[in-house]
């Protein structure tokens, strides 16, 4: 018999450990960075404030339409 599981997650907490987590970030642009040279127009950087931290790709949209996904495609392997 399966059961529904309901799992809450302390916001400060999450945000304290991972969007401050400056090793977390670094790995995670490594990636990026390594996928996003399939394409030049492909720009990754660090965006960093007082809430969090996190890495941004962008891609000119016509660039998405003819490789359709690739985006998507490189966010969903990025491993932490």
């Amino acid at each position: 018999m399966s059961r529904n599981v309901k799992v809450v997650l302390n916001r400060k907490n999450v945000s304290r450990k991972l969007l401050h987590n400056r090793q977390l970030l670094d790995d995670v642009q490594e990636q990026v960075e390594g996928m996003a040279q399939v394409h030049p127009s492909i720009k990754v950087y660090r965006n960093e404030d007082g809430e969090r931290g996190n890495v941004v790709a962008t891609i000119p949209m016509q660039v998405e339409r003819k490789h359709r996904g690739l985006m998507k495609d490189m966010l969903g392997k990025v491993r932490i």
